[in-house]
C-alpha cells in the first residue's frame, strides 16, 4: 500500500477526529485553575499539558489496536495491523512511546500534574485489558477521560474542585454514550440501557451548571452553551441514531460542547485573551472533529 494507505491507517488508528475534544478537556482543567489563581498563568505551560493529554489518548488507541488485533482479524480486518500494514510489535512501542512521552510532559509542569497523567495511564492500561471481557470497562475508559482536566488543573496547583465537577461530567458523559451505542447496536437490548443513557446525557452538564449557580449567576452564555449541549445530543439520539458508527460519532462529536457549558462563561474574564480561548476552543474543537472525521473514523 502506498504512503496515503499508510498514513489514512495511522489516523484511524490515533482516532484522529477526537483528538480537538482532549485539548479541549484538558482546557477545562487549566481554565479551571486560572479561576482560581489568575496570575501567573503561562501558555507554554497550558500547552504543555494539551499535548501530554493528547500523546496519552494516542498512546491509548495504539495499545488498544494492539491488544485487539486477533478480534479485528476476525471482525475489523481492514484495520491496519490485521491487513499487515504494520508489525504489532510497532504499534506496541509506539503506544508505550507517546504514554511515557506524555508522562514527562505531564511531570515537566508540576508533580501533580504528572501524578494525574500516570493515573491516566494505569486508567488506560486495565482499560486496554479488559474491554472486550466485560461491560464494566466503562468505567476506566470514562476515568481516562474524567481525568483530562484534573491533569489541567494540578499543572497549576488550583482549581481541583471545578476540574472534579467537570471530570464527573465527562464521566457521566462517556458511559452514556457507551449505553447509549450498545442499545443501538444490540437488536433486543434492553430499554434501560436506552433511558440511562439519556439520563446520564442529562446529568452530565447539571454538574457544570450547578457549580456555575453556586458560584455566579445563571447568565446567558451558560444558558446558551447548555442549549446547543442539548440540541446536538437530541440530534445524536434521533437523527443520528443510525447506523451505530455514525450514532456514536456524533456523540463524540459533541464533547465539546458539554465543555463549553462550563468555558463560554467565562468570555468576559479580565484576561481578554484567556476569555476569547475559552469562548472559541469549544465551538473550534466541536467543528474540527466533524470535519476530521470525514478523514478518519471516530471510532
Amino acid at each position: 500500500m502506498n504512503r496515503a494507505g499508510k498514513l489514512h491507517a495511522l489516523l484511524s488508528t490515533a482516532r484522529i477526529a477526537n483528538v480537538p475534544s482532549v485539548v479541549c478537556n484538558v482546557w477545562v482543567g487549566v481554565a479551571a485553575a486560572w479561576m482560581m489563581h489568575p496570575v501567573g498563568f503561562l501558555y507554554v505551560d497550558a500547552g504543555r499539558l494539551v499535548f501530554a493529554g493528547i500523546f496519552l489518548y494516542i498512546s491509548g488507541n495504539f495499545l488498544n489496536d494492539w491488544m485487539d488485533r486477533d478480534w479485528d482479524r476476525r471482525y475489523r480486518p481492514e484495520r491496519a495491523l490485521p491487513s499487515g500494514l504494520f508489525t504489532p510489535s510497532a504499534y506496541l512501542a509506539a503506544g508505550v512511546s507517546l504514554a511515557v512521552l506524555g508522562l514527562a510532559l505531564a511531570f515537566s509542569v508540576s508533580q501533580g500534574a504528572g501524578g494525574v497523567a500516570a493515573a491516566i495511564i494505569v486508567c488506560v492500561v486495565i482499560y486496554t485489558w479488559i474491554h472486550k471481557q466485560t461491560a464494566w470497562s466503562v468505567i476506566p475508559m470514562g476515568l481516562c477521560r474524567a481525568l483530562l482536566p484534573a491533569m489541567g488543573a494540578a499543572g497549576f496547583s488550583k482549581g481541583g474542585n471545578f476540574a472534579t465537577l467537570t471530570g464527573l461530567a465527562l464521566f457521566c458523559y462517556i458511559v452514556g454514550l457507551s449505553l447509549s451505542a450498545r442499545s443501538e447496536a444490540v437488536v433486543d437490548s434492553s430499554r434501560i440501557n436506552k433511558l440511562l443513557s439519556l439520563v446520564l446525557f442529562i446529568l452530565a452538564p447539571s454538574w457544570v451548571t450547578v457549580t456555575w449557580c453556586l458560584i455566579d449567576e445563571c447568565s446567558w452564555k451558560m444558558i446558551a452553551a447548555l442549549m446547543a449541549y442539548l440540541v446536538w445530543i437530541a440530534l445524536a439520539v434521533s437523527w443520528f441514531r443510525k447506523p451505530v458508527s455514525r450514532h456514536v460519532s456524533a456523540l463524540l462529536a459533541g464533547i465539546p460542547l458539554l465543555d463549553w457549558i462550563f468555558l463560554l462563561p467565562l468570555l468576559t474574564a479580565s484576561f481578554f485573551s484567556f476569555g476569547t480561548a475559552c469562548a472559541l476552543i469549544p465551538p473550534v474543537a466541536f467543528i474540527s472533529a466533524l470535519l476530521l472525521q470525514r478523514l478518519a473514523p471516530a471510532t
